[in-house]
Formats: C-alpha cells, structure tokens, sequence
C-alpha cells in the first residue's frame, strides 16, 4: 500500500441540539453561519452534514447499525495550521449565534490535518471520533493508530469507499474545545469513511470484530480490527456522524 498523503488542514464542529425537535432549525442556521465562519478563518472551502437518523429512539452508541449521534457537523477546509486567536475568536462566535438551539454539552469541536490513505468519495459520509487511551499520550495515539490501524482499514476494509485519518492538533482542539464549551469529549483523531449505502455499514462492523480482520496489519489482533483499535482508543462510549456529504470534498 502507498504511504498515506498528509493534506489539508481542517475544523470539524459536531453539532447535537438541546431537543429534537429544533434539528430543522439548527440545521438551516448553520448553514446560514457557514460563510461567515470560513471567511474568518479564510477557508479554501466548508460543508455542511445533516446527520442521518434511522428512527425516533434516543440516540446513543450504535454497533453497527447505520443512525447518527449527532445531529448535523460544519465542516471547515483550510490550506494552512490556522493561528489559535483566529480560531477562538471564529468559533466562539459561531457557537454563540447557534445559540439556544444546540447542545452544547453533547457537542465536539477539533482542529486536524487530514492523513489521506484512499481519496476515492461518495455521498454517505461515516465520521467517528477517537479519544487515546489514557495511558498513552497523544503522539504515542497517533503514531501506534497511522501505523497498525490505517493500514488494515485502507487495504482490507470490504465494503468502504474512501478513507482519511483526521489526526488532531492537540493544542488547538483543546483551545477550540475551551471557546466553544462543548462537553462531548477532547479528541485526538477522527476516522473517516465513505460508503455507498447504508447496507454496507452492518457488514462493515461485523467485518470489523471478527477474529482475523485485523491480521493483514502490522499488529495482528485476535479479537479483530475493532480490538486492535481499541488498545489505543476508548471505545466505551463510541459515538459518530454519518450523513450525506452534498459536495465530497477532496
């Protein structure tokens, strides 16, 4: 497998709000808010993610089955690290127009840079965060998850399309974090996936924990790919966006 690509720079903002009710208006105002917010940052390029719900149930982990925990996720494309000012200053001020719609407690924000393993794209966007494990650090996290994990996913995943490694910037997640007072966790990376339909999640998972998925890596895993991941992030409380990317950007 080729070296994986390291590209864009980007902000992601998951977004969940206070009550379901108030998704159709969240949604519309971020998407008001979406220009403002990349001229601040002067972005190469932004999208919007309405997430994907299957049913009226209460959100919360799924193993496997195709519902998002977030209600809908403002991307920003930058071409360079953005400054820590510019950042807080632009997402404060984006969170607070937003306001009282979203939840601010359930919500996450991050700064990364884009790992680019495969840039093949279609519409249904899979994006899922990751929090180290506390006994590693955040460079230990990203060098043990590009290493043993991105391979496996790249080369034998069976019914992906794309797939891109978010990996953080520590520093400014955590600044972003703090201007935002969003309480959905600090990450240190998101993977990110594309698939074709929703038919192809389940398969996905159920290839993802069985024994021997994670054998054609570097770190072979009995448990399979998901227990190899999970000697390196928290998997206790997963959760993830998936929706549909109106313009798959690469």
């Amino acid at each position: 497998m080729a070296v994986p690509t390291t590209r864009d720079w980007r902000i992601v903002a998951l977004l969940r709000a206070c009550d379901r009710a108030e998704v159709p208006a969240l949604v519309e105002k971020v998407r008001g808010e979406m220009a403002e917010l990349g001229d601040g940052l002067g972005a190469r390029a932004t999208e919007v993610i309405v997430g994907h719900v299957a049913g009226p149930g209460e959100r919360g982990p799924h193993e496997g089955i195709p519902e998002s925990d977030y209600d809908v996720a403002a991307e920003v494309v930058l071409v360079a690290r953005p400054d820590k000012a510019t950042v807080t200053k632009s997402l404060a001020t984006f969170v607070e127009r937003l306001a009282p719609l979203v939840s601010t407690e359930a919500s996450m924000v991050a700064v990364a840079r884009e790992k680019l393993f495969d840039d093949r794209r279609t519409r249904l966007k899979y994006l899922h965060p990751l929090v180290r494990q506390p006994h590693l650090s955040h460079e230990e996290f990203i060098e043990s998850w590009e290493k043993n994990v991105g391979p496996v996913v790249a080369a034998h995943h069976p019914t992906r399309v794309g797939y891109v490694a978010l990996q953080c910037d520590d520093e400014l997640t955590v600044a972003a974090t703090g201007a935002t007072r969003f309480g959905g966790g600090v990450p240190d990376g998101f993977g990110v996936e594309w698939f074709r339909s929703t038919d192809d999640m389940l398969p996905a998972f159920e290839w993802a924990v069985s024994p021997g998925s994670a054998a054609g890596g570097p770190v072979d895993e009995p448990g399979g790919l998901l227990a190899l991941l999970g000697r390196y992030a928290d998997l206790s409380a997963p959760t993830a966006i998936l929706g549909i990317e109106p313009n798959p950007t690469h």
